[in-house]
């Protein structure tokens, strides 16, 4: 049997080279490389996608979380709640911002934000002396949207400003208070999408960009993208270099004529996976009523996670773990001072979590060879822990603990 990959992106690169060839050789006929009509054109095509009036392609999602920031006027001397069970990038933006991340734990069912946990936090700091926090940057983890109609209600009675942290959430969407369809990274004064190379609609580098329905923010991130530049040798204010380029943007095209077709395949991956797996121990996250998930990952947590990992690499089926150290116990978040527990449902998800192969060119066939080496490994883990319990039942006791 052949190998089951985590991601598939040569099936990908297959689908689309034809339309991306044509597309390049415009580029290259032109030779506009930085800027141009590739970007313009999918900058609006973007836009189109998730019914807002401003896409600005960026360098990366790292890139489009920290100018989004900054052009909401997020610098230093302010915190930014934000969600420990993520890639550091979240928080690597906030701290470049010149801002400071403030961790909240996620909620057990799906790893996202906890409402509840938000709620107790601010209500903390609005009955004490401390400066509340100006914003929120909540993460749509594994492309799950975050519980958006609360956290929305929540930054609304408190004054935050919501930046949606939508990376891993090209197409996901959730059904807004009065019934109407939402698209993740629409709702707050900006999203920030990664297009790095395996996410759902991926480039063939770096890539990522801000979107939002703020004429004023638009600007100020069109700005510091390049340099703070308003005329070719004329800068308003120090800027970055931050520009998506080209090349990018017309891979970025090709793949964005497809991302509806590959999200409805992940879909379907999904619910066979949910199907397959259902009646075994694994805990399966939540995919709540209104939610519509763009399946980037589809994540299973247990116990006997590394022995499950083991057993899937011995059969040729790549596997990953997203992510194995929550960002409050990383080394770069040392001043923030947190300690193990401070964080513990973000702490317990890091310790139990493995990610499956997900991608829009897995087969059903693959899908259940999947399943039965998981529903196998289980079984085996299963023996192991009654054999273990059996033995603890009929050895002799120990003694008791002196104090």
């Amino acid at each position: 049997m052949r190998p089951i990959k985590f991601v598939d992106l040569a099936a990908q690169n297959a689908e689309v080279r034809d339309d991306i060839e044509r597309e390049l050789a415009q580029i290259h006929s032109q030779c506009a490389y930085v800027g141009g009509a590739a970007v313009e054109a999918f900058e609006r095509e973007f836009a189109d996608f998730l019914g807002v009036r401003h896409a600005i392609g960026v360098g990366s999602g790292t890139d489009a979380l920290r100018l989004a920031l900054m052009a909401a006027g997020l610098g230093p001397g302010d915190q930014v709640i934000t969600t420990p069970m993520t890639f550091i990038a979240t928080a690597a933006a906030i701290q470049q911002s010149g801002a400071r991340p403030v961790f909240v734990d996620v909620d057990p069912e799906t790893g996202n934000l906890s409402p509840r946990g938000l709620r107790r936090y601010l209500e903390r700091r609005a009955n004490g002396t401390a400066r509340l926090p100006r914003a929120i940057v909540p993460v749509h983890l594994y492309g799950l949207p975050a519980a958006m109609n609360e956290i929305g209600a929540i930054a609304r009675e408190f004054g935050l400003k919501v930046i949606e942290d939508a990376c891993q959430a090209h197409g996901a969407s959730w059904r807004g208070p009065s019934g109407e369809t939402v698209m993740a990274g629409t709702q707050g004064l900006a999203g920030c999408f990664s297009f790095y190379p395996g996410k759902n609609l991926g480039a063939w580098g770096e890539a990522g960009a801000v979107v939002t329905n703020d004429d004023q923010l638009a600007e100020r991130v069109r700005l510091l993208r390049d340099h703070g530049r308003i005329s070719h040798y004329a800068h308003r204010e120090f800027g970055y270099n931050a520009r998506l380029d080209a090349i990018q943007a017309a891979v970025l095209r090709a793949k964005l004529r497809r991302l509806g077709e590959w999200n409805e395949r992940r879909r379907k991956v999904a619910r066979l996976y949910r199907k397959l797996l259902g009646s075994t121990c694994l805990s399966l996250s939540a995919e709540p009523e209104g939610m519509v998930s763009a399946n980037h990952l589809f994540v299973v947590r247990t116990p006997a996670r590394d022995l499950l990992r083991e057993a899937l690499v011995r059969n040729e089926i790549q596997c990953g773990i997203h992510y194995p150290v929550p960002l409050h116990l990383q080394p770069a978040c040392r001043e923030l001072r947190h300690s193990p527990g401070d964080f513990p449902v973000s702490e317990t998800m890091a310790d139990t979590v493995l990610s499956l192969p997900m991608h829009p060119h897995l087969t059903d066939t693959e899908v259940g060879r999947v399943a039965q080496v998981v529903r196998d490994a289980l079984g085996g883990y299963r023996e192991l822990l009654a054999g273990g319990l059996r033995q603890m039942a009929t050895s002799s006791p120990l003694p008791p603990r002196r104090r």
